[in-house]
């Protein structure tokens, strides 16, 4: 099953955006997963050179694993890089990384809430052209 979630990140300087996580599931050991609720975006504080911090903001999202038990794995790679996951200006050749992680909120049987967390260091973005950043996320999550 694919589900798309938009990701926004504006900046002081221009509107950034991560675009989207596609999520994928495997049958590894007969478990399965399933989105269970809408993606949202997720919007960053401004990206202001002259404030040195770092920044971070996050979405919630459900899947639901079956059979229950277990963790799942996930996995991201980005279409500007995945090693580091960067954003690219959308008219010049510049680029700021960033990093995502997820934590398991919990919930109820086979469903668990999970937090997508996207961060941008106060160190990538203190130099960064001015102007519009974008990424297509793509995110895995095995059984």
């Amino acid at each position: 099953m694919n589900h798309l979630i938009r990701l926004k990140l504006p900046q002081a300087l221009r509107p950034l955006l991560i675009a989207a996580c596609l999520f994928a599931w495997s049958a590894a050991h007969g478990q399965t997963c399933t989105f269970r609720s809408a993606g949202s975006a997720i919007n960053f504080p401004p990206l202001d050179p002259s404030v040195s911090a770092t920044l971070t903001a996050f979405m919630d999202i459900q899947v639901r694993c079956l059979p229950a038990g277990g963790s799942p794995t996930w996995g991201f790679s980005g279409a500007n890089g995945s090693a580091p996951l960067r954003m690219k200006h959308s008219t010049q050749n510049a680029f700021i990384p960033y990093t995502v992680a997820t934590t398991n909120l919990g919930g109820g049987g086979t469903t668990k809430t999970w937090r997508i967390t996207g961060t941008v260091l106060a160190a990538n973005y203190q130099n960064a052209r001015v102007g519009s950043y974008s990424d297509i996320l793509t995110a895995t999550v095995l059984p």
